[in-house]
């Protein structure tokens, strides 16, 4: 176990050659790019720091950088600029395999020509000989008594004390994740979750002090992933090892992580409990990136002391907005609402009418998708399944007011009400 920390990191990529002789060859003239415009910025100003047995995750449209973030320390892309240390150790120049990391990768990576046992024990393998304890023999008396005993019956033969030590090792592993009934099949007998396991056994066995886990339950299906993602939670707990975390899935993120960290263009948006980031997002992006559906944005003028006017409804919001608001008087900025906190309600010059355009009923609840009338402002609605909608009708949502988010059109930053 250890605190990783990132200290002003940066990383970029030489520009594809393709792409810069396509620039030269549109204007011959023009001079080759220098240096810095022939380089891609993949990570600017990543500061970050992760407590030791913490659970992180960090989460981001596809390009924003998560996974180059996860390739940085595990030494598998060299730093552009600032240091990466785990727990006391700047591991910038450290090569992979010193690091003391284990990564479970989005494929699995699994070798398919060897059992679910050897590739757990592949890792163990290769570690130093000083770490095997209570050797009786010298490394190369070892090689010859298994080599000289390796005809006899199996009771008989001759097993380093290195293999004893993988095999109590990955025993102990298999059971923990349920796979010590598999041992002795090769990947392609497996299915996708049980692959999983293995390749998350695969790191466990080695007792790293980080684990970096890389979009795992991407190729499983709904159902499989949810059962997955409460196993890790629950072995990462029982284990304490600082664990880093990469998805896209913004669900998987709430549910998993003790913080989170939201990136977006190369850059950390904002760092987090998970309620957090729910209740309090510092600007736009983040207030529409977490939750599901995302956030409806609506443009409003600013009355003081605490009126928001649409064309199509009038709020006045909590008081605690009144001292956020006093400078705002006449400015548009744009309102926050979340379709979970949107209501069926009577018309008023409060509620939102909005013309139904799509609804999917599951049962539990019915979302629904509509357009504010005379407005080109799209609405999504979370509403109770006892409401019997169709696209077509006319819905007057209400607002609960006490979850309002407001954010400036220019900045995207959020304002938020004066603490109580």
């Amino acid at each position: 176990m250890a605190k990783v920390v990132f200290e002003d990191v940066y990383k970029s990529f030489p520009a594809r050659e393709r792409s810069l002789n396509k620039q030269r060859s549109k204007d011959p003239r023009s001079p080759d790019p220098g240096a810095e415009s022939s380089r891609v910025s993949v990570l600017r100003r990543i500061n970050l720091d992760i407590e030791d047995g913490e659970f992180m995750v960090l989460v981001g449209p596809s390009g924003c950088g998560k996974s180059t973030l996860l390739r940085l320390i595990a030494g598998l892309e060299e730093l552009t600029g600032g240091n990466i240390r785990v727990g006391d150790r700047l591991i910038n120049a450290l090569p992979p395999k010193a690091r003391d990391i284990a990564m479970v990768f989005q494929s699995y990576a699994l070798y398919p020509h060897l059992t679910v046992y050897d590739n757990l024990a592949f890792g163990l393998r290769r570690m130093n000989r000083e770490e095997v304890k209570d050797s009786k023999l010298p490394a190369w008396a070892d090689r010859w008594v298994v080599s000289a005993t390796r005809s006899l019956p199996k009771p008989l033969r001759h097993r380093p004390e290195q293999e004893r030590q993988i095999r109590e090792r990955i025993s102990k592993v298999a059971q923990m994740l349920q796979i010590d009934g598999l041992l002795r099949r090769l990947p392609k007998e497996l299915s996708g979750g049980q692959k999983q396991r293995v390749a998350l056994g695969r790191a466990i066995a080695r007792n790293p002090q980080v684990f970096l886990m890389d979009e795992p339950l991407s190729n499983l299906d709904a159902k499989l992933r949810a059962e997955t993602r409460a196993q890790i939670v629950t072995l990462q707990q029982r284990l304490g090892i600082t664990t880093i975390y990469v998805t896209h899935d913004q669900i998987e993120a709430m549910t998993m992580g003790q913080r989170i960290a939201v990136m977006a263009e190369g850059q950390i948006q904002q760092v987090g409990p998970p309620l957090e980031l729910y209740d309090r997002p510092v600007n736009r992006f983040v207030a529409e990136f977490i939750g599901s559906p995302p956030m409806n944005f609506i443009p409003v003028e600013v009355k003081t002391p605490r009126s928001v006017i649409h064309s199509q409804f009038r709020l006045t919001l909590p008081e605690e907005w009144g001292k956020t608001l006093e400078h705002c008087d006449g400015k548009t900025l744009w309102l926050g609402v979340r379709p979970e906190h949107l209501q069926v309600g009577p018309a008023a010059t409060k509620n939102l009418p909005v013309k139904v355009s799509q609804v999917e009923a599951i049962g539990s609840e019915t979302f629904v998708v509509g357009q504010l009338l005379e407005s080109e402002e799209q609405i999504q609605a979370r509403i109770e399944p006892e409401h019997a909608v169709q696209p077509g009708d006319v819905l007057w949502l209400s607002i609960r007011l006490e979850k309002v988010h407001l954010f400036e059109p220019e900045s995207q930053l959020a304002l938020h009400p004066a603490e109580q």
